[in-house]
């Protein structure tokens, strides 16, 4: 795991969590000793005992506050490390290329082309005659004064021709960023909770696709919760909004896998007529 990680990164964030520690703790301690000031003028009867030991009151309980916040983001990045070595060791025997994370990744796909600080994490890419990527996505959507994140997980196909530009959107998820500006796209229903978007010329081919055993495969097992996709280019993207598909959970490893085989099967079956 060491080597994996890297003994400078590994230094450079204790280093940082340090100063950030302390940096945190002073500035919280000003905040309670305002606070302690505040509560003895209000309580005259403590108020000479709290003015007395009110810079050492708020140190104390500022940094036993700023320790159990920083004990839980050191927690979780241990966690993290821990998943991340374990995506690696997985990748490697199963013959899938691994990257922690990928900076502004260049895929054709509508949550793609949306927000700043764009990246994937845990990528694994499997190459041959059946591609298959796997990650977890997030951006950051400029909105008022301030923004919010995007947040998805992905799994893509790749086909060695071009498709036509389809989305079938789960209602469950609300709509899919980016579909109400597809040119020419209109909307029908699918039943089972989706409705699909795409070209009107698109739309037999779409339909031929998204058979009703093809979007049974969509909701995923044990969850209430669909899934997008999305056909573009020749990529064939498969969107998870709420749970990522980038882990180490075998059910939704055998899902994807299967799903995939599926799709796999119905896009050369249409392709080859």
């Amino acid at each position: 795991m060491q080597g994996f990680l890297g003994g400078h990164r590994r230094w450079n964030f204790w280093a940082g969590l340090i100063v950030l520690y302390a940096v945190t703790t002073a500035l919280v301690a000003i905040l309670v000793f305002v606070v302690l000031v505040v509560v003895a003028l209000a309580v005259e009867m403590w108020a000479q005992r709290i003015r007395d030991h009110g810079v050492l009151l708020s140190v104390t309980a500022a940094a036993c506050l700023v320790a159990a916040v920083v004990g839980w983001v050191a927690n979780a990045k241990k966690g993290e490390r821990k998943e991340l070595f374990r995506l690696q060791r997985f990748a490697a025997a199963n013959g899938f290329d691994f990257a922690p994370e990928v900076k502004e990744p260049d895929l054709p796909g509508l949550i793609f082309q949306r927000g700043t600080l764009r990246r994937s994490s845990a990528r694994l890419r499997r190459f041959g005659p059946r591609p298959l990527e796997v990650a977890n996505y997030s951006a950051w959507i400029a909105k008022g004064r301030a923004g919010e994140p995007l947040i998805w997980s992905y799994f893509a196909l790749t086909l060695d021709r071009r498709m036509p530009h389809v989305v079938l959107d789960a209602r469950a998820n609300g709509r899919l960023p980016g579909t109400s500006s597809l040119p020419g796209a209109r909307e029908t229903s699918l039943g089972d909770g989706y409705r699909l978007i795409c070209a009107p010329e698109a739309a037999d081919w779409a339909h031929s696709l998204f058979t009703p055993e093809i979007v049974a495969r969509f909701t995923r097992p044990g969850k209430k919760t669909a899934v997008d996709v999305e056909v573009v280019a020749d990529r064939v993207f498969v969107y998870s909004r709420l749970r990522p598909l980038s882990g180490c959970d075998p059910e939704t490893w055998r899902w994807m896998s299967e799903t995939a085989d599926a799709l796999y099967d119905r896009l050369e079956d249409l392709l080859r007529s």
